[in-house]
C-alpha cells in the first residue's frame, strides 16, 4: 500500500484525536487558537506518519513511542488541567485507543483474512473512529460531570490515579508493539493475551472509578462544610439581631419615660432628636432583606455584616425568585465563594475606599451573577481567570460547568469583576 493511500487514514486518526481532546479537557485557549493549534498538530501528525511509512525501517516500538509523545505534548499545550490530571486523562484515552485499535486489527485479520491491505486499513480506521466518538458521547453524558466536579482534588491523588493508568497503558503498549512486529506471536495467542489484559484493565479501572467516586464525595463534603459555615455565620447574624431587638424591647419603658419627661417640659426639639436617634438604632438592628430567595438572602446578609466589620461598602441588586431550579449546596458554593473572594480581594487591595457590588438577575432560566470588588494592583488574569487559581475559583468553575454555564473575570479601574452565567 502506497504512502499516498495512507494519508487520508492518518488525517482521520488525527482529527479523531482533536475532537476527543476538545470535548474531554478543560481547554487553555479559545476556539480560534485551539483550531489553529489543532491544524498544526494534524499537519505534523500526517507528515510524521507519512515519513514513517515511506522509510519503512523504523521499528514498531519507536513508531508507537513517537505517536504517544506527540499526542501527549498536544494534550499539555491545549489543556489547562494540572499535570497529573493531564497524565491520567491522556493515559486513559490512549490506552482506550489502543484497545479499540488492537481489537479491530485482530478481528479483521482473523475474520477477514482475504481482505486487501488497503481495505482493511480503512475499515479499521472508520470503525475505530466511530467507536471512539460513541465512547466520547457516553463520557460527556455520564462521566464528564463527575470529572469536572473534582476540580479541587489534590494533585497527589491524581498522581496515584495516573500511576494506575500508566500500568495499564504499558500493558496495552506491549500488545500494540507485538501486534506490529510480525512473526513474533500468532494472532490467536495475541488475541488471548489481549483479552486477558483487557480483563485486567476492567478490574483496574473499576478500582480507579471507585476511587474517583470517593473523591467526588470528598468534594461534596467540602461543599457541605462551606454550607455549614455560611449558615453558621447567618445564624450568628440573626442571633445578634434578636439580642439587640430583645434589648430594645426591654428598654422600651425607659424610652417612653424619657420622652414623657421631655413632653412635660415642652421640649419638642429634644423629643424629635431622641425619637430620631431611637429610630436609627432600630433601623440598624433590623435584619436586612436582600432577596426573596432564602439561601441568597442568607449568604448576602452574612457577607454584608463581614463587609461592614471590615469597612467595606456593600451594595446589592437582586431579582432572583423565591425558588431556583438548582441545588442549594451549589448555590452556596457559587455565591459564597464569589463573595469570599471579593472580601479577600478588598482586604488585600490596600486601598482606602473599598467596595463590593453584587448584581443577581434571573432572566427566564438563565441566572446571571456579577460581582465587582476593589482589588490589588498586583492581581493578574490568565485566560479570563485569576492567574493564582485557588480552591474558591475551582469550586465556582465546577458549579458553572455543572449547569452548562461559564465564568469570566475582568480587571478595570482597580476593580475586579467576576461574571458567572448558569443555565437552570
Amino acid at each position: 500500500m502506497s504512502v499516498l493511500h495512507r494519508i487520508p487514514g492518518l488525517f482521520l486518526m488525527a482529527l479523531c484525536h482533536v475532537v476527543v481532546i476538545y470535548h474531554m479537557l478543560e481547554r487553555r485557549y479559545g476556539k480560534g487558537k485551539f483550531v489553529f493549534l489543532s491544524c498544526l498538530y494534524t499537519a505534523s501528525f500526517v507528515c510524521m506518519g507519512a515519513y514513517i511509512y515511506s522509510v519503512g525501517s523504523i521499528t514498531a516500538a519507536l513508531t508507537y513511542l513517537v505517536v504517544a509523545v506527540c499526542l501527549f505534548l498536544f494534550f499539555c499545550i491545549v489543556s489547562q488541567e494540572c499535570l497529573p490530571k493531564k497524565s491520567f486523562l491522556f493515559l486513559t484515552y490512549f490506552g482506550l485507543f489502543s484497545i479499540i485499535d488492537n481489537s479491530l486489527k485482530l478481528m479483521v485479520a482473523l475474520l477477514l483474512p482475504h481482505l486487501s491491505g488497503l481495505a482493511g486499513y480503512y475499515l479499521v480506521n472508520v470503525l475505530r473512529t466511530a467507536a471512539l466518538l460513541l465512547i466520547l458521547a457516553l463520557y460527556k453524558r455520564y462521566a464528564a460531570p463527575m470529572m469536572q466536579s473534582l476540580a479541587d482534588i489534590k494533585k497527589g491523588r491524581w498522581w496515584n490515579l495516573a500511576l494506575i493508568a500508566l500500568l495499564f497503558y504499558l500493558l496495552q503498549a506491549t500488545v500494540t508493539i507485538l501486534l506490529y512486529e510480525k512473526n513474533v506471536i500468532s494472532d490467536i495467542y495475541l488475541l488471548f493475551i489481549f483479552i486477558v489484559i483487557s480483563l485486567v484493565m476492567c478490574a483496574v479501572y473499576a478500582v480507579v472509578f471507585s476511587n474517583i467516586s470517593y473523591m467526588k464525595k470528598d468534594a461534596e463534603a467540602e461543599l457541605v462544610r462551606q454550607n455549614a459555615e455560611y449558615f453558621s455565620g447567618r445564624l450568628s447574624v440573626l442571633q445578634n439581631a434578636e439580642d439587640t431587638n430583645r434589648r430594645l424591647r426591654h428598654d422600651m419603658r425607659h424610652h417612653i419615660d424619657m420622652i414623657a419627661a421631655y413632653a412635660k417640659t415642652g421640649d419638642n426639639a429634644a423629643i424629635l432628636s431622641y425619637i430620631g436617634e431611637y429610630g436609627k438604632e432600630i433601623s440598624e438592628a433590623a435584619v436586612r432583606q436582600y432577596s426573596l430567595n432564602r439561601t441568597i438572602n442568607s449568604i448576602l446578609s452574612a457577607y454584608a455584616c463581614k463587609a461592614e466589620e471590615n469597612g467595606i461598602d456593600f451594595s446589592v441588586r437582586c431579582n432572583a425568585t423565591k425558588e431556583l431550579e438548582m441545588r442549594e449546596i451549589d448555590l452556596i458554593a457559587l455565591l459564597g465563594n464569589l463573595l469570599e473572594n471579593a472580601l479577600h480581594g478588598c482586604q488585600e487591595s490596600g486601598k482606602e475606599n473599598k467596595s463590593i457590588e453584587i448584581h443577581i438577575r434571573l432572566q427566564k432560566k438563565i441566572l446571571i451573577i456579577l460581582c465587582n470588588n476593589t482589588c490589588s494592583d498586583d492581581l493578574k488574569l490568565a485566560d479570563g481567570l485569576p492567574a493564582k487559581k485557588g480552591i474558591g475559583i475551582s469550586s465556582i468553575l465546577s458549579v458553572c460547568r455543572k449547569y452548562d454555564g461559564n465564568l469570566d473575570y475582568k480587571i478595570e479601574n482597580e476593580t475586579c469583576s467576576a461574571y458567572a452565567v448558569l443555565n437552570l
